[in-house]
């Protein structure tokens, strides 16, 4: 790309850009004239009209929304969620500005792990006073009890962010380091795949350096580090888990990255040994990618009441057992009053200039800097010196004067300004930037771009302003031939051929809950909309005779109240109008289809790493449900419906048929089952003189009613509808197809003897498809009678009650989460004894 410097951009699209006096432009060098790296973009995009740039912007949101990028997706799904809104127009840098930023952090990652050596080391910078002790003993984000410990490959310092401004001077200043956890590399990778497919013709055409050589050097080098102690390693991505705003991000690195995604309570320290907890057992892990933050990670060694971590994970460190990437303790680097020790500090430890200079920081223990932050309050930013997440106190100056040490304060941060686009056209936003390094046996690499953060006023950038941030991808133009990376290579070597994979317990419990949700979602569609269906027809509603039917399902299913001694039942559609909309959109009726569409997300959510793009995107069409309005309540039902399809089309036809699977799909067995029983015995077994008149309703919610007519061409009659709806096997809803693939389910679940034993499952399954192999159903051609009556209400509420046995033996054998006991040291003794 060599656009001339001299060429104006098109005045139409930087009209609305004006840049803040107190700002850095990093769009135009004067009104009206774009920088060079800046002129080919705006120049493209100038050709597109108003109308067409905002198609661009919501095909952006849309892909976004339909990858399940949203900030905090998994808060009270009944709740608004604050959504991670990317902005489509990328922030793009020329060579020569990245290759300073690169070396400036190369050359500061090397500085902040020399820090760390030396502070959990030998600890000389306290000895000759270069570091004041009480930002080692009076800090929270130093560890004691990580103090000593060698991390893998003897890096301190694995992965580490920094947050990057541009000083109204056009230089470069370094605001904040992270190295506990550091979190945005995940929406960094997918704001580049969602612009990049936005403009994709753009993109592709321009020198645009790619992610993918960095993603694919930092999964290499971490199996490396692993591989120093063991030959073909297991290596886990510990995240907190689904309440944490950033569960999106781990849960596609975990992806990338090829690390299976687990929670704290997934691992277990057995004898100096960590190992993931499955359904067929323990496995040892190797290797641990921990996005925790320090404090959660080792709830026994470091006295927090947490259940995110896991306890005897830092002795597991010390014994070099496994090798944690970012080592425990590596957030001491993100103490806010080191900043203003670094100066010294580089010229002590590295002894040459400063790349990119700190944002200026002053920490109040010394005298002057007490001074010079008490003269200039009004125009500084104040902040606890030890931990940014400590309250400031309301008198400012008097709590300073009692504790300086306690106290750091900053220059008013006045970072660049970028074009930021609206429905109306382009506006200025203050900018900060992301940008990510790991350590790796040559020194520190730099990922080419990252992830800007901008908002319309400074202090929503710098807060925790989540709803009024927005994001952007930053694009780093290259001047040498690029390097086409398509995915991760794995430095080991694939020694034996897989049929299958085991899976944590909690897994198991989600994707065994997600099949029951996404069947009682369904069953709950089809009832309401046999009611709307019937309700709008030319009938009333008394006319109808299946309608008390369909009222005790409701009723039975909490959807309508239950009649009072002198209430009489629903004659009126304005009557029951009401309660059906209720069922259909209100949030806080726990049996409403909006709710049960809500854990259906929530249940998919937490196993999202196990379930395919496409299955992610059917579940997050989910949510907009109750954000569209419908007209017509079929509309609204037949297009869940509709989803609900996709999703268990593309769920059982993309998942291997391994335990996964079979814990799903064993949840839509059980909850089928259970449903049927329900209708059966509602519709035909408890009011049996209105039984016949329900058949037709029964066939209908049993999606069954086109396979009886095309086999009888008759009317409905108890014989062919139960004999279809029980016993033939080859139908999909019958309870016979339920029982014999629950059968099967159970049969391939992980034993723990070795005999071959059958289970309390297996029995169960057994038991269940026997008798409903030995039902008869030939008397029901003569008539039913009153003795039928008794025989099949008993055979029925004998399988519901065995389908619940089972469901609960499942549970206790395979899904409950029993506290581990660990083991947090491996003492010197004969092993064999």
């Amino acid at each position: 790309m060599n656009p001339s410097a001299t060429q104006i951009a098109p005045t139409s699209l930087l009209n609305s850009i004006i840049c803040p006096q107190n700002a850095y432009c990093e769009t135009l060098e004067k009104p009206g004239m774009a920088r060079d790296h800046w002129l080919q973009l705006v120049t493209t995009l100038g050709r597109f009209s108003l109308e067409e740039l905002n198609q661009y912007h919501e095909r952006a949101a849309r892909m976004r929304y339909e990858d399940g990028a949203a900030f905090n997706p998994f808060k009270d799904l009944s709740e608004p969620v604050t959504s991670w809104t990317l902005d489509m127009l990328p922030l793009p840098l020329p060579v020569s500005e990245w290759n300073i930023i690169e070396r400036g952090l190369i050359q500061r990652a090397g500085l902040l792990e020399k820090i760390l050596a030396d502070v959990y080391g030998p600890q000389e910078l306290i000895k000759s006073g270069k570091i004041p002790a009480e930002i080692i003993y009076n800090n929270p984000n130093f560890l004691i009890p990580c103090h000593g410990i060698q991390p893998a490959a003897k890096r301190f310092l694995t992965f580490y962010a920094a947050d990057l401004y541009r000083d109204v001077d056009g230089c470069f200043r370094v605001l904040r380091d992270y190295g506990a956890n550091p979190a945005g590399l995940g929406y960094a990778l997918e704001n580049r795949m969602v612009v990049s497919r936005t403009f994709s013709e753009f993109y592709h055409e321009n020198p645009v350096r790619r992610l993918w050589p960095f993603l694919q050097a930092f999964h290499q080098d971490f199996i490396q580090k692993v591989l120093l102690n063991h030959d073909d390693p297991d290596i886990v991505l510990l995240s907190p888990g689904p309440a944490s705003p950033m569960y999106f991000e781990h849960a596609l690195l975990s992806r990338y990255l090829n690390c299976p995604l687990v929670e704290g309570e997934d691992l277990t320290v057995r004898d100096g040994e960590v190992f993931l907890k499955e359904l067929s057992g323990l496995k040892p892990i190797q290797g641990i990618f921990r996005h925790l933050a320090d404090s959660q990670s080792d709830p026994f060694a470091l006295r927090k009441s947490t259940s995110k971590g896991v306890a005897g994970l830092i002795q597991i460190s010390r014994e070099q057992n496994a090798a944690v990437i970012n080592p425990i303790g590596s957030g001491f680097i993100e103490t806010p009053a080191l900043a203003s020790l670094l100066p010294v500090l580089h010229q002590h430890l590295l002894n040459e200039k400063m790349i990119l200079e700190n944002h200026p920081t002053w920490w109040c223990k010394s005298m002057d800097s007490l001074n010079f932050v008490l003269n200039n309050l009004s125009r500084l930013t104040v902040m606890p010196a030890m931990s940014r997440s400590v309250k400031l106190p309301s008198d400012l100056a008097s709590a300073i004067r009692e504790a300086p040490h306690a106290f750091a304060a900053q220059k008013t941060v006045f970072p660049s300004s970028v074009p930021v686009w609206g429905k109306q056209g382009f506006r200025s936003s203050y900018a900060v930037m992301r940008v990510f390094a790991f350590a790796s046996a040559q020194g520190f690499s730099v990922m080419p771009g990252g992830l800007a953060i901008v908002a319309d006023e400074i202090s929503h950038l710098l807060g925790n302003s989540f709803d009024k941030q927005q994001s952007k991808d930053i694009w780093v133009y290259s001047d040498k031939p690029l390097e086409h990376t398509h995915e991760i290579k794995d430095v080991r070597i694939v020694s034996n051929f897989k049929r299958g994979s085991d899976l944590p317990s909690r897994v198991a419990d989600h994707l065994l809950w997600l099949g029951r949700y996404l069947e009682r979602a369904e069953a709950r569609v089809r009832l309401i909309r046999s009611v709307f269906q019937r309700m709008t027809g030319e009938h009333h509603l008394k006319d109808i005779p299946e309608i008390p039917y369909l009222l005790d399902m409701l009723r039975a299913q909490h959807i309508i109240p239950k009649l009072g001694e002198n209430e009489e039942e629903f004659s009126h559609f304005r009557e029951l109008a009401p309660h059906l909309n209720q069922a259909l959109y209100h949030q806080e009726q726990t049996e409403s289809i909006i709710s049960i569409l809500n854990q259906v997300q929530r249940s998919a959510r937490n196993v999202r790493d196990r379930l395919s793009f496409e299955t992610l995107r059917v579940i997050n069409r989910l949510g907009t449900f109750s954000e569209r309005s419908f007209r017509d309540p079929l509309e609204l039902l037949d297009d869940i419906l509709f989803a609900l399809s996709a999703f268990s089309g593309l769920a059982m036809e993309s998942m291997t048929r391994g335990l996964g699977w079979r814990f799903m799909d064993s949840g839509r067995r059980i909850e089928r089952a259970i449903l049927l029983t329900d209708l059966i015995y509602m519709g035909v077994l408890k009011n049996k003189e209105t039984a016949h008149s329900n058949l037709e309703v029964l066939l209908e919610m049993s999606s069954s009613i086109m396979t009886y007519r095309s086999r009888y061409k008759a009317t409905f009659q108890f014989a062919p509808v139960l004999d279809l709806l029980l016993i033939d096997e080859s139908n999909p809803k019958s309870l016979a197809f339920q029982c014999s693939q629950l059968a099967d389910h159970v049969e391939h679940l992980p034993k723990k003897n070795e005999l071959r034993f059958s289970s309390p499952e297996e029995k169960i399954c057994l038991e269940m498809l026997t008798s409903v192999r030995l039902l008869d159903l030939t008397s029901l051609k003569q008539g039913y009678s009153v003795i039928e009556n008794i025989r099949l209400t008993d055979f029925i509420q004998s399988i519901t009650s065995k389908m619940k046995m089972l469901a609960k033996e499942i549970n206790i054998h395979y899904l409950t989460r029993v506290p581990s006991v660990p083991h947090y040291s491996s003492f010197p003794r004969d092993r064999e004894t």
